[in-house]
């Protein structure tokens, strides 16, 4: 008797594949890849028969052949999911801005969450958060985990020396954290959120020096978690800055 199990067509599968998709915050739960274009359903189970909602997984094509390779767990991907349908339940992510009267930046045309330094007077981003708390309990925002990566520069125009400049004050500042490294800050003005309630708060992300955001020289990936509770955390969507899209390695055109 053949032990493989038949694969049934995905019902409404473009209608399942945007809810998955929204899911996952248009980004590889496993990775930071975000060419959700090319992302594959993953049935949790392996039984390619079942096409309930709680057993699908959307994924980039990479990640799920690490999980067919045993290289990621079944009880990881289950792990996975569960967290993110527990997640979404409770907290819905609406958008994240750039505070354009209060930096320097604006937002990057037809480019995803990607924002471009502008005015050198003031160059450190601030971004503006929006949620709703879709539970019927008081939630607490009480920590925030950053990562950060630089992007490849290519060739550049001449250096030009950015200006000193007081930064403003706002709720929660966080520093840029090194190339990979994960920050997690402890606020200590946690943020009450009643519930069924939408909210917005706004983070400036600064450095030591100006001269890293320079559009010239500083491209960057950057990755926010939301602890909430002290007990479970929110991934949002990779927020660009200084480019257009997300990338690894530069592309080399040679000259004949």
């Amino acid at each position: 008797m053949d032990s493989k199990k038949k694969r049934i067509s995905i019902p409404q599968k473009n209608k399942v594949r945007a809810e998955l998709q929204k899911e996952i915050g248009s980004v590889c739960p496993f990775c930071t890849n975000s060419d959700v274009g090319h992302f594959q359903i993953h049935h949790i189970d392996e039984d390619p028969s079942n096409n309930d909602s709680i057993n699908l997984l959307l994924i980039c094509p990479n990640c799920h052949s690490r999980i067919t390779k045993k290289d990621i767990s079944k009880q990881e991907v289950i792990d996975k999911k569960t967290n993110l349908r527990n997640i979404n339940s409770q907290i819905q992510f609406i958008s994240v801005s750039i505070d354009e009267e209060n930096c320097g930046w604006r937002e990057i045309k037809d480019a995803k969450n990607a924002f471009m330094a502008e005015k050198l007077q003031s160059l450190f981003p601030v971004f503006i958060f929006s949620f709703i708390n879709n539970s019927s309990k008081t939630l607490l925002l009480t920590n925030i985990r950053v990562k950060a990566r630089n992007l490849p520069i290519g060739l550049s125009g001449p250096h030009t020396p950015l200006p000193s400049i007081l930064r403003s004050s706002i709720k929660y500042k966080i520093k840029l954290p090194s190339n990979g490294e994960l920050q997690e800050i402890k606020l200590k003005d946690e943020l009450e959120v009643p519930p069924k309630r939408a909210f917005k708060f706004k983070i400036e992300l600064f450095a030591e020096s100006m001269e890293i955001f320079n559009p010239q020289f500083g491209r960057f990936a950057i990755f926010f978690e939301f602890g909430f509770n002290n007990n479970f955390y929110l991934e949002i969507p990779m927020i660009l800055l200084n480019s257009p899209k997300y990338y690894e390695k530069l592309k080399y055109i040679g000259l004949a």
